[in-house]
């Protein structure tokens, strides 16, 4: 019977998804967002995620609403770990909806996360292997049982944010979580009747997803945005803690099956977070340095990267699968370990910690002195925009006053100088023009059509993430206080303000 779920949230959300496109661009449902990390073109819809929540949803209630198993089991009509995951992830799907509309700072977003965790293990959701892994090291008794409550909370929070940093190129992010959802099918499946209730509720968000994917897939139509990658970030994590294998293994390998179904995503996590500290970057501020970002910087095309990233996960699931049927131990959990290690020395991962140029030249800059400049001129940054704030300037007085102060940021950047036009007529401008290669053409959104043109010193393709960052963090101060508020609070998956890169004295407009 599960096959029905499935397929009734394959249809459901495919055949809704070009309704649901068109009114949200009748709406004229516009990005804010600046961002030099975009890797796709145009206006793209975030309208995925709420379509496949909305699918999702109706398959559950028809299945509870008929003579189904998943009806007969009851498991949805009391207090119990289903129903706190399924209102858990609801939370997140509707939080991240609402940043999709209107904008949420991260702070407010992550709050909702935790509450949704806290939730889902004040239901009764347990992680029983990490209790025992727990109780293995000496850890039990209620003591134990309160640190395993807390770290199962923080892994359903990671979970949500990890596949939302996966969310960054067409079908990735989905892809994974069609993995993910196939092994807990499987694994439901194995165990009968045990599992009724986790196995509808996977399948019905694999056919969603798998409807999705339809209109996600290379060159997408439409993204899930931050509402699909929260409800699916937290659900999947969260079914992974019911799989358990079908004879007694050690603590630490059954604790490995959801650590190896979420492998991909979480390591590409904890990259971010080593990196953005490293470099001194804040945590929640989007970068372009991610597994896919470094695979595209390599030369492999969009649909390359991500077929070999759904391969690589559904390789580590398969792992995870293998230890579910009593196949696996030891030499799948160390086989996921040294091939994570492989890939990260592979992708260069290893030299964050070597010295680098400095922005604008001056010779090579070790780890800690690169970190305070980043750290100071973000600080600088976010002085002058709680000024500006105060002052209540807008638009032409705004950029008259910050020119001056936003010049010397700009030229430790590698941007010599800077205008700001709108209507083919230069406002404001600063610095010098004669050094640079090319102008790079962003604009200013809610400011009327202005567009800002930074004179660039080095190519596009040779600035550093942590360049990158602080242009936009620049461009985020240009563009008005409203805009910088939200500024950050995405990764590159978010559809984002156009830019063209244009030879130095060309006048053409932005866009790509």
């Amino acid at each position: 019977m599960l096959w029905i779920a499935g397929v009734a949230a394959l249809v459901l959300v495919g055949g809704l998804m070009p309704l649901a496109i068109r009114v949200w661009n009748s709406l004229g449902r516009k990005d804010g967002e600046i961002s030099l990390r975009k890797v796709h073109v145009g206006e793209v819809p975030r309208v995925g995620g709420f379509v496949l929540i909305l699918g999702f949803g109706l398959v559950l209630i028809s299945g509870l609403a008929g003579t189904t198993e998943l009806s007969a089991t009851q498991a949805l009509f009391s207090i119990s770990p289903i129903t706190g995951v399924l209102v858990g992830a609801l939370m997140c799907g509707l939080v991240g909806l609402l940043d999709d509309l209107v904008g949420v700072r991260a702070r407010y977003k992550l709050l909702v996360q935790l509450a949704a965790a806290a939730l889902a293990v004040g239901f009764g959701l347990r992680w029983f292997a990490l209790e025992a892994l727990l109780a293995w090291f000496g850890l039990g008794g209620s003591f134990g049982l309160g640190v395993a409550m807390i770290m199962t909370a923080l892994f359903l929070v990671a979970g949500v944010n990890a596949i939302n940093l996966m969310d960054g190129l067409d079908g990735l992010a989905a892809g994974i979580c069609a993995i993910g959802y196939s092994v807990v099918v499987l694994t439901a499946i194995l165990h009968g009747t045990a599992a009724v209730a986790v196995g509808w509720i996977a399948a019905a968000a694999l056919g969603s997803v798998l409807g999705f994917l339809i209109h996600n897939r290379h060159p997408a139509r439409v993204f899930m945005g931050d509402a699909g990658s929260y409800f699916l970030g937290f659900l999947l994590p969260s079914l992974l803690l019911f799989l358990y294998p079908v004879r007694d293994r050690v603590p630490i390998i059954i604790f490995s099956i959801p650590l190896m179904v979420m492998a991909l995503p979480l390591f590409d996590m904890s990259l971010a977070i080593l990196r953005r500290y490293v470099r001194g970057q804040p945590i929640f501020a989007g970068d372009a340095d991610h597994i896919h970002h470094r695979m595209l910087a390599r030369g492999v095309p969009h649909a390359r990267v991500v077929s070999v990233l759904w391969l690589s996960t559904a390789m580590f699931s398969a792992l995870a699968y293998l230890i579910v049927i009593g196949v696996g131990g030891w030499w799948t959990l160390g086989g996921a370990i040294v091939a994570m290690i492989v890939a990260a020395v592979l992708l260069g991962y290893h030299n964050l910690l070597r010295k680098l140029p400095a922005f604008a030249g001056g010779g090579m800059l070790g780890l800690r002195d690169r970190r305070r400049l980043v750290m100071d001129l973000l600080a600088t940054i976010d002085g002058l925009a709680e000024a500006q704030a105060r002052a209540g300037e807008r638009d032409v007085d705004r950029w008259i006053r910050l020119a001056p102060d936003v010049l010397p940021i700009l030229k430790h950047l590698g941007v010599p100088g800077f205008e700001i036009r709108r209507g083919g007529a230069v406002l404001t401008g600063a610095g010098q023009h004669e050094n640079a290669w090319a102008w790079l053409s962003l604009p200013l959104p809610g400011t009327g059509g202005a567009e800002l043109r930074l004179s660039l010193a080095v190519r596009l393709p040779d600035l550093q993430p942590e360049q990158l960052m602080l242009i936009e963090r620049v461009v985020s101060l240009l563009a008005g206080a409203d805009i910088a508020a939200r500024h950050g609070q995405r990764d590159a998956s978010t559809p984002a303000a156009t830019s063209g890169v244009h030879a130095l004295g060309d006048a053409g407009g932005s866009g790509r």
